[in-house]
């Protein structure tokens, strides 16, 4: 409730106690009552058709006992106890005085915090008192003796804790960026992400309006700061000095030097960031590097930019209230148009060559993608296209693709397909739709005999297809997928992939997948397989993985 309703619903509550009567006749009411009941009762049938509740007018009744004996009870007090109000007329008159107490109070302590402030962002007034945050604080302090009538009301209903919250609220918004990351302190070891979350959006209001002034500041010093001199001018260091305090970081977006806010992944953050949920951080880190894009062009490498992706993807699958932030819907277009403009390249990032062949880079680029270097949203995608392209040398997936399709692979790991975890390793849900798409591979592989198929496979997809063939009995391919020194027949068998719940990635020196079986199947495989896997590398350098070791 704003103060604007709150004044308004004040006030309407005055209006109807000084309407109240001091005597009220209860025969007339009741005849008023009854006057009403029928009237009403007269039109719901003319209207309706239908005859009135059978429980519609004791109840009507009951509430006029209770209404009479209420006010009963208020004129009884007046009439029987009148020294009553002439004692709260006497506590207002102080509870007036404690009031003008507490204003002035509370305006030198507003306005030793608001200079403080003013001194630690070295803003000059003049330009200090048209920022929002601070224009909102200063409005609500110069209101408070006008709302003087209003805030003894709320003494005589009992609300002690109103000056408190006020106080706090208003002291708030004169809390500096650094301030503001400092009260990560005062949160737990581990922070929920709704926790998380609402410390990030009231610390973005404040951290981008205040970068934006420093990075405004900027303007004058364009040309020196493109010549890239040994030394700076004083006031320049000076800028730069306060801006980094506030965990404000210059940058350079290839057009023009600004200031963005950098709390979390920056040198100098403070150790107690890592309370924060690690599903929230791509919130973070887009607040960090702004648009990826300039046009439909990237601002920044492709490994930069997939890497910056990676950390959208964690938090565009860890939100479970994408509808309430509206955030959400910012960084899922990023998401989106990024990897679309990765995907197809441009002007200045062209994926084919002047032949129209598509560039070695470019496959390397998408067998990266496809092994899950830079996530797990684009895994499928980047492999269609990298299987087309090595069979036709063209790929219609890759000329149809749509931000659409780049969303629809975000909504497949919401699906809880895939669970990422905290420390950032993966796993997957052995469900119907896993199976169907392990055994679409399985198909593609046994029509084509192409090796590049399986050679470009992540650990988990190499897992997975191994339990297909070996649960479908295909030895031959089964076998494809191990290491030479590990004999397809020293393996447990089993009649399924359907056997199983999920793969988790595990973490360690080694890689391993973790595969844990339904409990129908314990008493013929065991609880779990674990499977160990080994990086080969072919004679013309390239990476695949097989399977070295499979342990009950």
């Amino acid at each position: 409730m704003d103060d604007k309703q709150f004044e308004k619903r004040m006030e309407l509550l005055k209006k109807s106690y000084d309407r109240m009567e001091p005597q009220l006749d209860p025969e007339t009411v009741f005849a008023q009552i009854e006057a009403e009941d029928a009237t009403q009762q007269s039109q719901e049938t003319v209207i309706t058709k239908k005859p009135p509740s059978k429980w519609q007018k004791p109840a009507v009744w009951i509430a006029c006992i209770a209404s009479v004996l209420l006010v009963g009870v208020l004129v009884s007090s007046y009439v029987i106890n009148p020294s009553t109000f002439v004692q709260t007329a006497e506590q207002e008159q102080d509870q007036g005085k404690a009031y003008d107490e507490w204003l002035s109070n509370f305006t030198k302590e507003y306005k030793e915090k608001r200079e403080q402030m003013r001194q630690e962002l070295d803003i000059p007034e003049k330009e200090f008192s048209i920022i929002s945050k601070v224009q909102m604080a200063d409005n609500e302090i110069n209101s408070l003796p006008e709302r003087k009538e209003l805030f003894l009301e709320m003494l005589n209903t009992n609300n002690n804790g109103f000056f408190k919250s006020l106080e706090k609220d208003t002291l708030d918004n004169l809390q500096t960026p650094r301030e503001f990351i400092q009260l990560l302190e005062t949160y737990g070891d581990q922070m929920t992400f709704e926790e998380s979350y609402y410390f990030y959006s009231r610390y973005s209001n404040s951290a981008e309006e205040f970068a934006g002034y420093y990075s405004n500041k900027l303007a004058q010093y364009e040309k020196v700061l493109s010549q890239k001199p040994k030394s700076l001018p004083a006031d320049l260091n000076k800028l730069i000095a306060t801006a980094n305090k506030q965990y404000f970081e210059l940058q350079y977006n290839g057009q023009s030097y600004n200031f963005r806010p950098n709390p979390v992944f920056g040198k100098d953050a403070p150790e107690y960031i890592e309370r924060l949920h690690p599903n929230v951080l791509g919130y973070f880190k887009y607040l960090n590097t702004g648009s990826l894009l300039v046009g439909e062009d990237l601002l920044y490498s492709i490994e930069d930019s997939a890497t910056v992706l990676r950390l959208y993807e964690k938090t565009l699958i860890g939100d479970d209230n994408p509808n309430e932030y509206s955030d959400f819907n910012v960084l899922k277009g990023e998401f989106e148009n990024t990897w679309l403009a990765i995907f197809k390249g441009s002007e200045t990032n062209p994926i084919r060559t002047k032949t129209g062949q598509y560039k070695l880079e470019y496959i390397d680029l998408l067998t990266i993608i496809a092994n899950g270097g830079y996530g797990e949203a684009m895994r499928n995608t980047a492999q269609l296209i990298l299987d087309e392209i090595k069979l036709t040398g063209q790929s219609k997936t890759l000329e149809q693709l749509t931000t659409y399709d780049i969303w629809m692979g975000i909504l497949h790991l919401r699906e809880d397909t895939f669970m990422q975890t905290e420390d950032g390793t993966t796993s997957i849900e052995i469900n119907e739709g896993w199976i169907e798409q392990t055994k679409s591979l399985y198909n593609e592989y046994v029509k084509t005999k192409n090796d590049t198929i399986i050679d470009t496979l992540n650990p988990i997809n190499i897992v997975s297809l191994f339990l297909y063939a070996h649960g479908v009995g295909d030895r031959d391919i089964a076998q494809r997928l191990l290491t030479d020194n590990l004999d397809i027949n020293t393996v447990i068998q089993f009649d399924g992939m359907g056997n199983f719940k999920a793969l988790h990635e595990m973490g360690g020196s080694s890689l391993s997948i973790r595969a844990t079986i339904k409990s129908k199947a314990h008493g013929v495989i065991g609880q779990q397989l674990s499977f160990e896997l080994t990086s080969v590398v072919t004679e013309n350098g390239e990476q695949h993985y097989r399977i070295s070791a499979i342990n009950e």
